[in-house]
């Protein structure tokens, strides 16, 4: 089967297509023949090397995380529930990626696609929309309150917002000026980045909760633009956890320095309950989904090449 891949840790230059035997469904695994993946920022840092000590890769691999598709065969140890032809979604399976033909997704995540949702607003769900949604219930914000979203108008910030909205949140999104359109059609204040950003979120008031995808400074200026206290407390350690209190800060570009800062990383839950409640908000258009662009998978190139340059909005679809 052909997939889009590399066979060693690298640039954009170690990228390309390449002909190999078809994965098999082992385990729980479901092979499905993919109809549309997407494109993250971490697939980029698994081909470059950057996450070689916690993400598997088998040489030659596909990139891509995520995938809609039609089930061809299903592992012995399979979820009951799924059958052959039927069209699901899911997160790869451990050192097979998404740009291909064909892939595995892991079982426990494969999720039926609602008849009213596209494969590619279906394949955007694992990565980013679940990435969003966990964080928001991290959160345990109340309807009205102010949430900060620091890098909004990527594929997880559009999610962010796009979900936060659906939950009644008042959102204030900090991007770039390009990504002023997607920021506020999907109901978010925009703040534009730069200096003075921190200033600017001060005239709109204090903010009840930091979602991060910056990290850095970026995310130091916007801990100290929190109340010293909130509703409900923040926790910053296992005592407060205990205590049912919760977080203010999470972040998926820098956990360590939001633990420092009082808060956390992002806890991920990848099963079909969650990826099910996403795909029924979508379905329903209660969670709208900000598709930058879409690709044939002959042009997969170029639709990393979007991603990596760092100004993609939303999310960018590559149609197998």
């Amino acid at each position: 089967m052909r997939i889009f891949g590399f066979t060693e840790y690298g640039g954009p230059q170690v990228a390309g297509f390449l002909d190999v035997p078809a994965p098999q469904a082992e385990g729980d695994g479901v092979l499905i023949d993919v109809e549309a993946t997407t494109v993250n920022p971490g697939d980029i840092k698994v081909r470059s090397g950057q996450r070689q000590k916690s993400f598997p890769v088998r040489f030659p691999m596909a990139m891509g995380r995520e995938a809609a598709g039609t089930i061809r065969a299903l592992g012995p140890n399979a979820p009951a529930g799924l059958d052959v032809g039927q069209r699901v979604f899911g997160s790869a399976a451990p050192g097979i990626g998404t740009f291909a033909e064909q892939t595995v997704l892991i079982g426990a995540s494969a999720t039926p696609v609602p008849e009213e949702l596209s494969a590619g607003r279906a394949a955007s769900i694992p990565v980013a929309f679940g990435t969003a949604h966990d964080a928001l219930n991290q959160l345990r914000l109340r309807p009205g309150q102010p949430l900060l979203v620091l890098g909004a108008g990527g594929g997880v910030g559009s999610s962010a917002l796009s979900l936060a909205k659906a939950a009644g949140l008042t959102v204030w999104g900090v991007g770039s000026a390009g990504k002023h359109d997607v920021i506020t059609r999907l109901g978010a204040h925009h703040i534009e980045s730069g200096p003075g950003w921190a200033d600017r979120v001060r005239q709109l008031g204090t903010p009840a909760a930091v979602l991060d995808l910056v990290g850095g400074e970026v995310l130091r200026e916007g801990a100290q633009l929190l109340a010293d206290e909130a509703p409900g407390g923040c926790a910053g350690d296992a005592a407060g956890e205990a205590a049912g209190q919760r977080v203010r800060i999470v972040s998926a570009a820098d956990p360590a320095l939001a633990k420092e800062l009082g808060g956390s990383g992002i806890v991920r839950h990848r099963t079909r309950e969650v990826f099910a409640r996403i795909a029924q908000l979508l379905a329903a258009s209660a969670a709208p989904t900000w598709v930058s662009a879409r690709y044939r998978f002959a042009d997969a190139a170029q639709a990393v090449a979007d991603v990596e340059d760092g100004h993609a909005a939303g999310k960018i679809i590559i149609r197998i």
